[in-house]
């Protein structure tokens, strides 16, 4: 388990979990028995359940990024509306927002 939890700090995706799934996470490793004395057969079971735990938590931190990714661009939306509506000028407002001037161009109307 220890090893485990030296991985799991470096882990950018376990940094990025709320906490309260860190804790899951760390409550459902302190309930795993020492893998080295498990049968064939309980470490199979073992081995399946862990795949479901970071097929989980990959999703979740999948649908994470995914949203922070959106939050992201519709501020850049928002903001250069803000400067549209102050007069500033096309080049200005993709310097300033990194947009392209085909994702200006719905701004416009």
């Amino acid at each position: 388990m220890i090893s485990v939890l030296k991985y799991m700090e470096m882990d950018e995706v376990f940094k990025n979990l709320p906490l309260a799934e860190q804790k899951k996470m760390l409550d459902h490793l302190a309930k795993l028995p020492d893998v080295r004395f498990l049968s064939s057969e309980e470490r199979e079971k073992y081995d399946e359940s862990i795949k479901a735990i970071d097929d989980y938590y990959s999703g979740l931190y999948g649908s994470y990024v995914e949203g922070e990714k959106k939050g992201i661009a519709k501020e850049k939306i928002d903001t250069a509306y803000r400067l549209l509506s102050m007069g500033m000028s096309w080049s200005q407002i993709m310097q300033a927002t990194g947009l392209t001037e085909e994702e200006l161009k719905p701004l416009q109307a």
